[in-house]
Parts: C-alpha cells; structure tokens; sequence
C-alpha cells in the first residue's frame, strides 16, 4: 500500500499557542468551556498537530486556568480528558529524544497520561510544565547552577551533564544533595563507534527528588513530589550480578535506575543514607 505523503510545511506539527477561541479544534472545545467562560484567556491554551498527518498517532491540547491543567489527547477518534489539580501527581516523567520530548504523568488514583511535542517550541509548554511539578505558572528556572565547591567540580567532570541537571530547577528552587555516576557502555559496537558513556546525575532538592540519566539515546528524568512516598535505594539488577540505583514510588507505578559500576555502590549508598536521614 502507497504510503500518502505529508506535503505540510515542517512548522504544521509543531506545537501552536492559541490567540482566538475559535482557532481551538473543535473536539477540543466542549472541555474548556467553563474554564473559557471564566476568562481564561486562548494563550493559556495550546495544540499540539501529530508529526505525520496521515499517521494514526494522538493529537493534543494542553490548557492551564489558575493552579489547573487540562490535558487531552485525540487518537482514533477517541477523546479523553484529564483535570489535574494541586496535589495530584504522584510522579512526573520526562524524556528527550532528539528533538521529541515526551512527559509522562502519574496521577495518585492511580491513572496516566502523556503527551510529546517539539522541543524546539518547548516554551509554549513552560506553564504546563511548571503547575504539573507543583510550581506557579509563570515560574523562571535559573539558566545556571549557583557558584559552589560541589557543582563546580560537576562542571568539570561533565560539562553536559552540569548543563542537563539544570532540569533539577523546573522542579525545585534549590539542589540540596546530589550524587553524580559515570557508566560504560557494555556493548562492544558502542565502544567501537564511541558513543558517550551514560551518566546519571540524582539529586534532592527542596521540592523532592530527581533522577537524570545521559545516554545515547536522549535524556530522561524522574520526578517525585516530596510529599509523596518513594525510594531510593541500591539493589541487584533484574539480570546479572550488578546492582542499580534505582528511585521508584512505593507503589511501584514507574522506576528509573542506573547500571552501577564495580566500586561504585558504597559511593551510591552513602548517598541513598544521606537522602533517608532528610525524610
């Protein structure tokens, strides 16, 4: 079967910002009714096209009125909604690929949701992304780390990953620990083509905790409410005789870890220690 070709400009699946109601999709309307009677204005509102116009993925729109988001997501011409309001999410996944960037939402009744964009219009998306980690939606994360003895030697141990931990601020206002691990990568054709060990950088801020992971294949982070219960604990992996740095919620709705070299847990450890003596 002949593939149909998308003829659309580039710019046509990138995320748009709404500047009148009526440029709002239809379907997407009747959920923002009130919140549009209310007063929210369209700018709050964004719709996200899907990448390949004849394909079958989702489409979006995100919406923010006050301390709520809505979020909702079109595919197969089925439309489902999600309310989330202050205190709602459990865990807030976040992941680059590229220049696709996916979050993923963990409710604590036990529901999720999702939604990826282009990261080039990521902007569009702060407000959205600041109230589903528990900030104000206007709020400005710093651009840089503050100046001190700790973060310094980051910088110079991984000038990228100092670059990526600043994903910490969207989270919260101030790092109060962090552990920074570099791996191998155990498969002889990386090694051959010289792909970039994977790093992890995990740290605590004062809004809870935050796993980064630097591989080849992008960048993801884990996200966990401080009012939240969670873990963060060394233990074997599912396979082999390694050990991981694992943060997971009790519940076990979602986990990330990172493949701890020989030598590598009693540094993993003590952090893990420092991190329960603060809870």
């Amino acid at each position: 079967m002949r593939i149909r070709e998308d003829r659309r400009p580039t710019l046509a699946s990138w995320p748009k910002r709404m500047y009148e109601w009526s440029e709002v999709p239809t379907l997407f309307q009747p959920a923002l009714t009130v919140w549009h009677a209310a007063g929210m204005p369209p700018g709050n509102i964004t719709f996200i096209p899907r990448i390949h116009q004849y394909s079958g993925a989702p489409e979006y729109a995100t919406a923010w009125f006050g301390k709520e988001v809505c979020l909702q997501r079109l595919a197969d011409g089925k439309l489902d909604v999600w309310r989330i309001r202050p205190g709602d999410v459990a865990q807030i996944g976040y992941a680059i690929q590229l220049l696709k960037c996916t979050v993923t939402v963990w409710l604590k009744d036990g529901t999720q949701t999702s939604f990826s964009y282009n990261k080039t219009k990521e902007d569009q998306l702060y407000p959205i992304l600041s109230l589903l980690l528990g900030q104000p939606a206007d709020r400005q994360p710093p651009l840089q780390h503050p100046d001190t003895p700790a973060l310094a030697q980051l910088q110079k141990e991984s000038y990228a990953m100092h670059y990526t931990a600043l994903l910490a601020y969207r989270f919260g206002t101030q790092i109060l620990d962090h552990l920074f691990l570099r791996g191998k990568n155990r498969n002889l054709l990386y090694l051959l083509q010289r792909r970039p060990d994977p790093e992890c950088f995990c740290a605590i801020t004062d809004a809870g905790p935050v796993c980064i992971i630097n591989d080849y294949y992008g960048t993801a982070a884990l996200y966990v409410p401080k009012a939240y219960p969670c873990s963060l604990q060394v233990k074997p992996l599912p396979h082999g005789t390694h050990s991981g740095l694992y943060l997971h919620t009790l519940t076990d709705e979602e986990s990330l870890y990172f493949r701890l070299l020989p030598g590598q847990e009693a540094l993993a450890s003590a952090f893990t220690s420092r991190w329960f003596s603060q809870h």
